[in-house]
């Protein structure tokens, strides 16, 4: 089956609360605290501590209420559609990734005005993602988004929300509906044109470098300096020096190197953290003024 749900997921938790020796206590009883710890019952690894209020959802749970709108809304048998479950830290958070390779753009068909994209893999794919955690860090979260399948670049867009958020101290259980489901494959069909302008829309590499200076690469310090990381910029002109190779000196290859630069961090901490954080840069710097300016 396509859709179906790694081993790896299928687990369950007990809710402990946790307790103290109070030795001013001539009896030395156990004082609780309104704190619980949240252990996986196959091989007791602890998750994550919280209050009373934390609902216990497990993974398996979610990406099952999933699958049936999904199977609600396509024909698994005739479509194929691939899934990636990543159980991570030990189980303290999840990522699903479920793709839907029969309704990809395919990009080798804007072919004008000079641009010329070579390649049966240069298409892009919806993609239907889905977050949870265990550790307080993430809540439920179901968002539609895209993939360009060639660099496995997630394309970002600038009205680029999630469709569902749930946290975990809420007593209603997240919800995704069908409206859902279609609402983000309108969206993916209406990225391709979008793309294409970019495409069409030749930049300055002196208007680049401001854009990233002044959005993906700037700290945002209070400081009345140039707050420039310098890391950033030399990461960035890499991977533009990648796409205009490959894409000419446009809006698209500027998209290109954001959403690389957001998918794929160079990085020591944890990438799925550092990933999520990117792309949502990514998104406002798609809604400033100086990306404004380059796609007038």
């Amino acid at each position: 089956m396509s859709l179906a749900i790694s081993e790896d997921v299928k687990f369950d938790c007990d809710k402990i609360q946790l307790k103290y020796t109070n030795e001013f206590d001539e009896e030395f009883n156990d004082e609780y605290v309104n704190r619980y710890a949240i252990v996986r019952k196959d091989n007791e690894k602890l998750l994550g501590i919280h209050s009373d209020g934390y609902i216990v959802r497990p993974y398996y749970e979610l990406a099952e209420k999933v699958n049936k709108v999904v199977e609600e809304c396509v024909d698994i048998d005739k479509y194929k559609i691939t899934t990636k479950d990543q159980v991570l830290d030990g189980g303290k958070k999840y990522r699903r990734d479920i793709n839907f390779w029969d309704d990809s753009i395919d990009m080798s068909k804007f072919k004008s005005n000079g641009m010329h994209i070579q390649g049966a893999d240069e298409k892009i794919i919806p993609q239907l993602r889905i977050y949870s955690s265990l550790d307080g860090r993430w809540g439920q979260q179901i968002m539609w988004s895209s993939v360009y399948v060639v660099c496995l670049n997630g394309m970002v867009r600038p009205d680029w929300t999630f469709v569902v958020y749930n946290k975990h101290n809420k007593r209603e259980d997240i919800t995704f509906a069908i409206s859902d489901f279609k609402s983000g494959v309108e969206a993916h069909q209406e990225l391709g044109e979008d793309l294409f302008k970019m495409m069409q829309k030749q930049v300055k590499v002196s208007d680049v470098k401001h854009l990233f200076k002044k959005t993906l690469a700037n700290r945002y310090t209070k400081l009345d300096i140039d707050d420039t990381s310098e890391n950033i910029m030399e990461d960035l002109n890499v991977l533009w020096t990648r796409y205009v190779a490959r894409y000419k000196c446009n809006l698209f290859a500027v998209y290109q190197t954001a959403t690389d630069w957001a998918s794929h961090p160079d990085t020591r901490g944890a990438i799925h953290n550092v990933s999520r954080k990117r792309e949502k840069e990514v998104a406002k710097m798609m809604n400033s003024p100086e990306w404004l300016g380059l796609a007038a």
